[in-house]
């Protein structure tokens, strides 16, 4: 389907808003009330939000003996000096940064995390986890990205970690026979397998610890290969295959061709953009699970992120510009990290995005580190 960019009235601030080094994007046409400077994220399942004049503040500018590296990303819209980050005291806490890039049967993948300023600013945990992996029969990759409800942030993020490792241990057993024949059928029986294992381990190692506790969105992507010694322009040409996505959640997966995006799933309806209706672990996760094709026809890559990227994907021309020019080649961990460095009034969600590139590595004209 046709990307839906706007879920309702808010409309992004013009190119001539963001600072001299963003990349220009298209306008949008409708006048609207501008939002609050960094107005403050609200938690995923809607349960409130956090007061960001409540906390001290002390800015860059003031002086922590430290200075930000460089970067083009772009500011978009009114924005405030970002406070000093606070670190999470919680031992279940992830890296406030996470970054990978390199070749894994073929095919260049990269990816990074970066924990929202929301959870910087009042010294809680990110919940955004990704993972990837190959099938045992070398017929496809795997990504694999979980964010956890931040309605649970002492123990939200141990149930994505948890839920993203087991689905890619499922998913490894995929076979491309049985993605051919029946794909939603195998896609379903992964999310049941990978649901089945967290709430094993839970009862056997968490056990005071419920289902919400470990409450956590997911999008699974599967990608086809060539099969092993076959070219790109043998049999079935790998552009003209279709991958398979599953969600559960707000979590999306985006194509992008010569700077377009597409997406299987549409962005979610008018109002509340962080409340969610479904969630893993749960007693009944075919239930909730949607699915859609792929289509990987002329694609140069295809984006796994969560929703805290999804979102500004979908509503921010800005955005979107800024991120098909950086990953318009393949890139390593550091360009990944500095991809995800834009401001944009009111984006204080964890940003993480899973990226593999359709073109195999000897037809790719330079790497960006």
């Amino acid at each position: 389907m046709s990307l839906k960019w706007w879920r309702g009235p808010r409309e992004e601030p013009s190119a001539a808003t963001a600072g001299p080094a963003s990349p220009a994007g298209p306008s949008g046409s409708g006048a609207t009330a501008p939002e609050p400077a960094d107005a403050p994220d609200t938690q995923q399942d809607g349960t409130g939000t956090h007061d960001t004049h409540s906390a001290e503040v002390v800015t860059a500018e003031q002086g922590f003996g430290f200075a930000e590296l460089p970067t083009e990303a772009p500011r978009t819209g009114p924005l405030s000096p970002l406070p000093a980050p606070l670190l999470t005291g919680l031992p279940t806490g992830l890296p406030g940064m996470r970054a990978d890039g390199g070749l894994l049967r073929g095919r260049w993948i990269a990816a990074a995390s970066l924990t929202g300023t929301s959870h910087l600013l009042h010294g809680t945990s990110g919940q955004d986890v990704y993972r990837y992996t190959a099938t045992h029969d070398g017929s496809g990759l795997v990504l694999v990205v979980c964010d956890g409800l931040g309605s649970r942030p002492a123990t939200a993020q141990t149930g994505a970690g948890l839920l993203a490792s087991y689905l890619c241990e499922a998913a490894a057993h995929i076979t491309g026979q049985r993605m051919a024949e029946a794909p939603q059928d195998v896609l379903r029986e992964v999310l049941t397998t990978g649901n089945a294992a967290v709430r094993r381990h839970r009862a056997a190692v968490l056990e005071p610890l419920t289902d919400s506790d470990l409450a956590a969105t997911v999008a699974v992507c599967w990608l086809p290969l060539p099969a092993e010694g076959e070219g790109e322009d043998e049999g079935v040409a790998r552009h003209a295959l279709t991958g398979h996505a599953v969600r559960v959640g707000d979590c999306n997966v985006f194509t992008l061709a010569r700077g377009r995006y597409e997406a299987p799933f549409p962005a979610a309806s008018e109002g509340p953009a962080n409340v969610v209706t479904a969630y893993l672990p749960c007693e009944d996760p075919a239930r909730v699970a949607e699915y859609a094709p792929v289509a990987l026809a002329g694609v140069d890559a295809v984006v796994v992120t969560t929703d805290g990227l999804a979102i500004d994907l979908f509503d921010s021309p800005s955005v979107r510009t800024w991120l098909a020019s950086r990953w318009s080649v393949p890139c390593g961990p550091a360009r990944m990290l500095d991809s995800l460095r834009y401001r944009r009034q009111g984006s204080h969600d964890d940003r993480t995005a899973l990226i593999t590139w359709s073109a195999p590595l000897d037809h790719i004209p330079r790497l960006e580190p």
